[in-house]
């Protein structure tokens, strides 16, 4: 990747001087952007443009470019790739469209340059992308006409799949006077894909945050790796979340664990923050030019009484406490008061104070109370430039000086906005709410740098576990069940039975009551199917039972006493392999969709934090005069099931529902379970060791 960003050499494909020439643009923007290496123009026509020589041969170039950047139609790109190949040329930029984005029948055209490629030792970024910016030397790739001081100077980066939103992430970050680094578009990621670019930024010194925005992802398991491998924070906007149909599933997992949710929670499990839009992405960029918020402790402080209760309960609703600040910071508040009215609260409301540079001092002494971890100051009067231009310098200067954050929220009159912008390096922002959630993802940030940074591959997955387009098949009763006894997942006491006379001696073996089912052949819904009777009391019941239910073979279990029941499930997603979910059963999953995800293979600690998770977790703690329930089981068999989903690359879903749970210290049992195969039958005797706990 080194090239991409550091080219000492480049050649531009499709130089003219004709209007709007596309890679005449790419040359203008290399030179505005002040370029520190060596630029050639290749084009049909030999000539001058803009002071440099027009080449019509690769070969008379003197040297060979680093880079070539291919500014021309999609059919003339073999051709062109070709001569790059052979000049010895190793690097090239495809920003052409009209590949396979345009039509399915393209593909044979990427399909050939692929083979051009890497017979010829070519890296390529793109096609259908903009290339790259570089800050640090000038490199500026884009057709998109950009002037230099569009962007200043900073740690931040950005990957995309869209080169509009590299245009659009420019122009708002310019506006919020917020620093960039380098910038990538990686288009249709024909060779170099998301996480190529972003192992390239994790170890960049210019790089200090990474926003992503994509519609696909190539490798999610790998994505997940590198991110849960830096203290750099990453900040995903994923496209394309909403299906384009919804079948109905047969599997309650496969609905509930759907691409979108499974992104999501993917994002969490490797401490990438999802955001929800490009904005977002920029008020991270803000808040992670900041100290990061190491606690939950936050001192408001303001100039309006309203504005005050606002603040508190945008607060309590992202988990902030407000402390109670010591009686000196408001004896020393009181001196600066005009009429002698100051409240000893926490949010600070400073209306009765009419100097406004002591706002700074006052900012300053809430940052150094030890219990305070940040500060949120909102200002919404408008006043002058030059008393705004003060405050933003000494609250910028308290900030770097106690090394936590201040989020300045800061509403004047709309002339002092523009210039405020570009006064100062220092972020601040227009809306509470946005100042709020921002620091609330620095200090979720924090929290997980605290832990250890991951340095096994935990997210690694085989070829054998990759996904398939075979059909899926329900796995028989025996082998499903012969499956979770391995794995340690408990199952209610069964047994199974050809015929009447064997059902009677399983269900005498097993203990009155029983549950008769139909194993075979499969039914998905038993109950709907009439393929289950509950609470057989003897033989006769159970002799009923049999004639009622045609089947070749039969379940007959324990009937279960009561406890919580809950649902595990897994599937194999088409960007993240292997997933597990956990959720309570009936209402709670079925219409409140109260359910959490996990990419497997987890451990029992994470699958205790998935339990705490959901909103009805309560319950299994002793809610509402209920028992605790052993919640220790239960996840030593969330657990299992993600290691079974690893271990078994043909099992694509699992579906335990219900998981009943008993009381602390009486485990749990899986009720009804049903698998999903492809390929041969799951083998036996596979497992890998159990994570630590």
């Amino acid at each position: 990747m080194e090239k991409f960003f550091y080219p000492q050499s480049i050649a531009i494909f499709g130089i003219s001087d004709s209007p709007g020439n596309l890679a005449l643009y790419v040359l203008e923007n290399l030179d505005r952007f002040g370029f520190t290496g060596r630029i050639y123009a290749i084009g049909r026509t030999e000539k001058e443009i803009n002071g440099r020589r027009v080449y019509t041969r690769l070969e008379d170039v003197p040297e060979v470019p680093d880079l070539a950047v291919l500014v021309i139609p999609a059919p003339a790109m073999p051709d062109v790739l070709e001569s790059c190949g052979r000049k010895g040329m190793r690097h090239a930029v495809i920003e052409a469209a009209g590949f396979s984005e345009l039509a399915d029948e393209r593909k044979a055209l990427e399909h050939e340059i692929m083979r051009i490629t890497r017979d010829a030792g070519i890296t390529c970024l793109g096609p259908n992308c903009v290339g790259v910016i570089n800050k640090e030397n000038g490199l500026c790739t884009p057709f998109i006409p950009f002037t230099h001081d569009e962007m200043r100077e900073g740690g931040n980066s950005f990957i995309t799949q869209s080169g509009g939103l590299l245009h659009d992430i420019i122009h708002r970050c310019a506006a919020d006077n917020l620093g960039l680094d380098k910038l990538v578009s990686i288009g249709n990621k024909l060779m170099i894909d998301e996480n190529d670019v972003l192992e390239y930024l994790i170890h960049d010194r210019g790089t200090h945050a990474i926003a992503v925005y994509l519609e696909d992802i190539s490798n999610g398991r790998r994505l997940m790796e590198l991110a849960s491998r830096t203290t750099k924070p990453i900040m995903m906007l994923k496209g394309n979340a909403s299906p384009a149909s919804r079948e109905i599933a047969s599997f309650h997992t496969a609905a509930l664990a759907g691409d979108a949710a499974v992104a999501a929670a993917a994002f969490k499990q490797a401490g990438i923050h999802h955001v929800e839009n490009i904005q977002d992405a920029v008020d991270c960029f803000k808040i992670f030019d900041l100290p990061l918020l190491k606690g939950p402790n936050l001192a408001i402080i303001g100039r309006s009484g309203g504005q005050g209760v606002l603040l508190a309960d945008q607060a309590h609703h992202l988990g902030f406490a407000l402390p109670k600040l010591p009686s000196s910071f408001f004896d020393e508040i009181g001196k600066h008061t005009k009429a002698g009215v100051i409240r000893s609260t926490n949010p600070v409301d400073l209306g009765d104070v009419w100097d406004d540079l002591f706002y700074v001092e006052a900012v300053e002494m809430a940052l150094k109370v030890k219990e305070i971890d940040g500060v949120v100051f909102y200002f919404e009067y408008g006043i002058n430039h030059d008393v705004t231009f003060e405050i933003l310098k000494g609250v910028e200067k308290a900030c770097c000086s106690c090394q936590k954050p201040v989020a300045f929220c800061i509403v004047p009159d709309r002339s002092v906005w523009f210039s405020l912008r570009y006064s100062r390096p220092f972020p601040f922002f227009t809306e509470s709410d946005r100042a709020f959630s921002a620091l609330r993802r620095s200090l979720d940030h924090f929290r997980r740098t605290e832990r250890e940074v991951s340095k096994r591959s935990v997210f690694q997955i085989s070829e054998r576990e990759k996904m398939t387009e075979d059909v899926p098949r329900i796995l028989p009763v025996s082998e499903t069940l012969s499956l979770m006894e391995e794995y340690g997942i408990p199952v209610v006491p069964y047994g199974l039975a050809g015929n009447r006379a064997e059902a009677i001696e399983a269900s005498g073996r097993i203990g009155y009551p029983v549950v008769l089912k139909r194993a075979e052949p499969p039914v998905v819904h038993k109950t709907e199917a009439g393929a289950v009777h509950l609470n057989i009391k003897n033989n006769i019941e159970l002799e009923r039972a049999t004639k009622a239910m045609a089947g070749d073979l039969y379940l007959i279990q324990e009937m279960a006493r009561d406890g919580i029941d809950t649902i595990v499930g897994g599937k194999r997603d088409p960007e993240f392999g292997p997933v597990v979910i956990f959720g309570l059963g009936g209402i709670f999953v079925e219409v409140l969709k109260d359910v959490t995800i996990r990419v497997a293979p987890i451990s029992e600690r994470d699958a205790r934090e998935m339990i705490d998770e959901i909103k009805g977790a309560p319950l299994l703690k002793g809610a509402r005069g209920k028992a605790v329930a052993d919640t220790e089981s239960l996840a030593r068999a969330i657990a299992a099931v993600s290691r079974l989903l690893v271990d078994q690359p043909g099992i694509q879903t699992i579906d335990i529902n219900p998981l009943r749970v008993f009381e602390e210290g009486k485990g749990c049992s899986a009720l009804d379970v049903k698998m999903e195969y492809v390929g041969p039958y799951p083998q036996n005797g596979t497992r890998i060791p159990a994570k630590g706990t």
